[in-house]
């Protein structure tokens, strides 16, 4: 692995806020949930939502290759794919022949909760109209999603949060048969009322998928993240590593294009800054190794997928074999790059992306319109690296009540230099 430039390099002890560990325990307040749980949380904290959506299959503004804006950087070029204006895109995944499978932000409420993009930047229902315009139209369909990956066989496997009447499952669809594969339902004591399954992982050598529970409720001390561990052959699911501290949210403010994100201010007008724990989870299936890190963090972690998988491990024993891997800035998803050997994640407060490694962690790309909070990450076959950006922090649930996004969303593609 080539080391990352010096230029560039990013100490671990830059400025940042001393970063305090919120404490385990107490009840906190569990959002109820309705038709999409985020709808409900907005409306919780006294701010609109996007109602009633009316968003075409193909309401997006493409974006022709060849006039499309380019960047100039030291790892590569960054290209856009397209541009959405309407609906923020989500997470996104390429099935083994290319297609490209993205989710929509459930904060938007979406018309349409996943969608696969057409060579022209298009958006089109998937896997069917009938599963991605939601179940309360039609025989089936998911109604919230974040999650969305594809195992090397084709299989796209989708995590529905779920909502009031609608439990929370794992959908797979077989791309190759145009079938359903699958449905798992994510039940009992593996989820909690309070429960946000927002992004996982496969392990496709054990049969498993792990998924990262951030947890959503106030005050951040009562959040109770988790990993949640699902044998896809039988459809067990359990619930482990509970408030692990390396799981908890981090009391860092995160200040963004000079706004603190926050929920909107009580009576006395205070804001109440948004503190998230566990959110981005990678896997290297080369090295066996789930990485994971909270929003608010400086910090990734690692934790071996065989002692992730074991079902009789204790919760002593899985505690004691996660271990520091790199530092990060705080940020949404990531993903492990198995060619370079390191993490490229997000940096949420600097519009920017980063490469981290045990050697250290360097700025790979910076820009102040289309990379504001990049959110999925996913390898094309070719090896390009593409990513969602969506002003997600603009979001009025996280912007303190106020709509601060120009609703300028980007689908781009990072293009490395060698």
């Amino acid at each position: 692995m080539a080391t990352p430039p010096p230029s560039l390099f990013i100490s671990s002890s830059s400025t940042l806020p001393v970063q305090r560990i919120a404490p385990t325990g107490g009840q906190g307040v569990p959002m109820p949930f309705s038709r999409l749980k985020t709808a409900i949380l907005i409306a919780s904290l006294g701010v609109a939502t996007v109602a009633g959506a009316t968003q075409a299959a193909a309401d997006s503004t493409a974006v022709n290759p060849q006039n499309a804006q380019a960047a100039s950087l030291r790892d590569g070029t960054l290209t856009t794919v397209a541009e959405y204006s309407d609906t923020r895109p989500g997470n996104i995944t390429f099935t083994p022949d290319g297609r490209l499978i993205m989710s929509q932000q459930p904060l938007d409420a979406p018309a349409l909760r996943v969608v696969e993009i057409t060579q022209d930047g298009k958006r089109v229902p998937f896997p069917t109209l009938d599963w991605a315009d939601g179940p309360e139209k039609g025989e089936v369909g998911i109604a919230s999603i974040i999650g969305v990956h594809s195992d090397s066989q084709g299989v796209v496997w989708m995590l529905d949060m779920g909502s009031q009447d609608s439990a929370p499952k794992l959908v797979g669809w077989d791309t190759r048969s145009d079938s359903l594969k699958k449905v798992i339902s994510l039940a009992g004591d593996s989820v909690l009322p309070i429960s946000f399954l927002q992004d996982f992982v496969i392990d496709e050598q054990r049969g498993k998928i792990y998924i990262a529970d951030m947890t959503f409720t106030a005050p951040a001390s009562s959040m109770k993240p988790a990993f949640v561990v699902v044998d896809i052959a039988s459809g067990k699911t359990r619930r482990v590593l509970q408030s692990d501290e390396r799981l908890m949210p981090v009391e860092h403010d995160m200040v963004i294009n000079g706004h603190l994100m926050a929920a909107k201010g009580d009576k006395n007008g205070e804001p109440k800054p948004w503190y998230l724990g566990l959110n981005a989870i990678a896997f290297d299936p080369a090295d066996d190794v789930v990485y994971f890190g909270g929003v608010n963090g400086s910090e990734i972690y690692r934790l071996p997928a065989a002692e992730l998988a074991d079902d009789t491990a204790t919760a002593a024993e899985l505690a004691r074999a996660i271990t520091p891997y790199a530092s990060k800035r705080p940020n949404d998803g990531f993903i492990f790059d198995t060619k370079r050997g390191g993490i490229i994640a997000g940096d949420a407060e600097h519009n920017a992306l980063t490469f981290s490694s045990p050697e250290g962690m360097s700025v790979i790309a910076q820009d102040d319109e289309r990379l504001r909070w990049p959110d999925g990450f996913a390898f094309a076959p070719d090896g390009s690296l593409y990513l969602t950006t969506n002003q997600l922090n603009a979001h009025p649930a996280l912007n303190q009540g106020v709509d601060g996004s120009d609703k300028h969303y980007y689908l781009l593609k990072l293009t490395p230099a060698n």
